[in-house]
């Protein structure tokens, strides 16, 4: 839960001698005056907001000593607290000593209306935790009437006593599921109680739901038998899929597919790609969370790779590739051996089932000799794709076709080239990068000049330097330290144009920024400033100081995703003032369409940097899973090589960190 992560957090990261209070916890000194001293430690910790953790572990001690004036002190707090984030963690201090006195005053806490969800949680915990009257009053309130109990309150209830791990207060529970009543709190309950097994009275529940209830129920009902391998678990699996009527829902198929790879019986590997074609994020999820059990039954491993990657629907060959995520490597050598033979004899089929499982396979070491090959190809598409995930698995098996491609006339391979080079250093490459020394200019001049800086550890303003320097030290050349490089390593010397701290190095831009309705939340330090607004200050300046030889476009995005241009534009004075115009009237709208903006950037051709602003996790579009976006982002940019950007507004994103590092991008977190 979140209140005990923070705490957990606070203890682990300050390393700090226990005070006097504490170590002397069991050397006869007077419980006052340790409360005193306590206190007097907390209130030196305070006003000090250098000290957050230590204030928070201060405060935790001082609930350890189990005293009147700790609790007084204690309340006071907490009633100072209110609804902040700071009353969870008081209330884990009260929670260290069992205190039935207040369970009254914990329950007033609990009822609160403006409570959120971590304070609700932390005080029905710390009352679960007081005893067996408190416990009772728990149960009770869990099973009252829905007049008599709000939603959020009962729900931090019901979460307090299954976290409890409480024998009789999950036994109290179970009725609740098989009773007639709706089924979504019942649903609700059953997901929550997933990690519970081996609790006799709930598995009866379930074996009941898989036979009477409704069929998500059963779904869900059926899933955790098969986890907690109860012995009823298989002949039970015809009474679930036997209720099942054409194409189920994505909740419920996702539920089918979690039961099914436990199944573990041939005859229900065909259904298992069924219901794995489902369209939803919900089903990709559970294809991906069910790999691991799809791992450890050889006979499934076998029959996706030989049949389920061969289906003859996308979604079913999609399905098959998701549980095989986990499968060991040796279990890939078989597969890595035929699309090697069908690489060779140049079927296209076997190219698009090389990209599409080039994770899987690379589990096999010897698929990097393949990617090589690949890349020597004189098809471009080939090359580009061999060499990108040869860059991706961090192989230097490309570094010659590499080196042969750096003056390639396509943007796109010379790009990857520099970036490989970077990468994977030789100083081969060295005569070859100087040779295009002033050739490029924008986003590749930039990586080209990393590449030379990689490799040399120098930088020259000029062709003729370069020439010069390479023929002074060339004889007996060894490659300087990777340290080296990248403590003094910058590809954007002199540019003094930035967005969002970020060097714009790039012709070719488009800006996808997020106008969500979450955008309406303060920013920076003075709080005057709306997200909307402060992004719509940054672009505008952004934009009024590129060079009218750059090309831009505008992508605002949030339920719906429009594009100012068809295409990359010039920034002639007229488009540059529409596009201010189209900056200045963006308004307040509803979701974040993250994947949809992406995919609009990706169709124009001439771009070649991204630049994506947001506030918020994906709400809409049609693809809303970190992992997903990051598939088929990787997928596009394989022969697209597009630098993407990610400015995160109030937010510190994973996924727009691990969309910036795996693009070549910078990520930038804006409080």
């Amino acid at each position: 839960m979140r209140f005990r992560s923070l705490v957990v957090a606070a203890l682990a990261s300050a390393c700090l001698a226990l005070p006097l209070y504490a170590q002397e916890a069991t050397a006869g000194v007077d419980p006052a005056a340790r409360v005193a001293k306590a206190i007097e430690d907390y209130a030196a910790l305070k006003g000090d907001a250098q000290k957050a953790v230590q204030r928070r572990r201060a405060i935790v001690w001082l609930g350890e000593i189990d005293h009147p004036d700790a609790v007084a002190f204690l309340l006071k707090e907490l009633a100072a607290a209110g609804d902040s984030a700071f009353a969870a963690v008081v209330l884990e201090a009260l929670g260290k000593v069992a205190r039935p006195q207040l369970q009254a005053e914990l329950t007033k806490v609990l009822a609160r209306a403006s409570a959120p969800v971590a304070v609700r949680l932390a005080a029905a915990t710390v009352i679960v935790r007081s005893g067996e009257r408190a416990l009772d009053a728990m149960l009770a309130m869990a099973t009252a009437p829905d007049a008599e109990v709000p939603v959020a309150q009962r729900d931090a209830v019901i979460a307090a006593l299954i976290d409890s791990g409480i024998d009789r207060a999950l036994r109290g529970l179970v009725p609740m599921l098989v009773t007639d009543g709706p089924v979504p709190p019942r649903l609700k309950l059953l997901r929550r109680m997933d990690a519970v097994h081996g609790l006799p009275p709930l598995s009866v529940a379930r074996i009941r739901l898989v036979q009477e209830g409704d069929l998500e129920l059963a779904a869900v009902a059926w899933r955790q038998l098969t986890i907690e391998k109860h012995e009823r678990a298989r002949s039970l699996t015809l009474d679930v899929l036997e209720r099942v009527v054409g194409e189920p829902r994505a909740t419920i198929a996702a539920e089918l597919i979690g039961g099914l790879v436990r199944v573990r019986d041939v005859d229900y590997y065909p259904v298992l790609l069924r219901f794995g074609s489902v369209a939803g994020e919900i089903v990709r999820k559970a294809l991906r969370s069910a790999a691991a059990a799809a791992a450890e039954d050889p006979a499934l491993v076998k029959w996706l790779m030989q049949h389920g990657l061969d289906e003859a629907q996308p979604a079913a060959r999609e399905a098959a590739k998701l549980l095989l995520t986990e499968a060991p490597s040796e279990a890939v050598r078989p597969l890595v051996e035929r699309i090697r033979a069908d690489l060779r004899a140049g079927k296209k089929k076997a190219l698009d089932l090389a990209v599409g499982l080039h994770d899987l396979l690379a589990k096999d070491p010897s698929w990097r000799q393949d990617l090589a090959l690949m890349a020597a190809s004189t098809d471009f598409e080939s090359r580009m794709l061999g060499l990108s995930m040869l860059l991706e698995l961090g192989s230097d098996a490309g570094v010659a076709t590499a080196q042969q491609s750096v003056a390639h006339k396509q943007w796109e391979m010379r790009s990857l080239c520099y970036r490989y080079l970077t990468r994977c250093r030789d100083v081969g490459s060295i005569p070859l990068l100087i040779a295009r020394f002033g050739k490029e200019d924008g986003r590749l001049g930039s990586e080209l000049n990393s590449a030379l800086f990689a490799h040399t550890g120098t930088r020259c303003l000029s062709r003729k330097e370069w020439d010069a320097w390479w023929q002074k030290n060339q004889v007996g050349f060894v490659l300087p330290h990777a340290e080296t490089v990248r403590i003094g390593s910058s590809g954007t010397v002199g540019n003094t144009i930035a967005y969002h701290d970020i060097p714009i190095v790039s012709s070719h831009l488009s800006f996808l920024i997020d106008h969500s309705g979450s955008m309406i939340e303060k920013i920076g330090t003075d709080r005057r400033q709306t997200r909307l607004e402060a992004a719509k200050d940054q672009l505008a300046r952004v934009v009024q100081q590129l060079p009218d030889t750059t090309f831009v476009n505008l992508i605002p995005y949030e339920t719906a995703v429009t594009t100012l241009w068809d295409q990359l534009r010039k920034l002639t004075n007229e488009n540059r003032d529409d596009l201010l115009d189209r900056v200045r009237r963006l308004p307040l709208a509803q979701g974040t369409n993250i994947f949809d903006a992406l995919e609009k950037a990706f169709e124009d051709p001439k771009v070649d940097t991204i630049y994506l602003l947001t506030d918020g996790q994906p709400s809409a579009g049609r693809v809303r899973t970190t992992d997903a976006i990051l598939e088929e982002v990787r997928r596009w940019n394989r022969t697209r090589q597009i630098v993407i950007h990610c400015i995160g507004f109030g937010l510190d994103s994973d996924l727009l960190k691990r969309l910036a590092a795996e693009n070549g991008g910078t990520y930038k977190y804006v409080h």
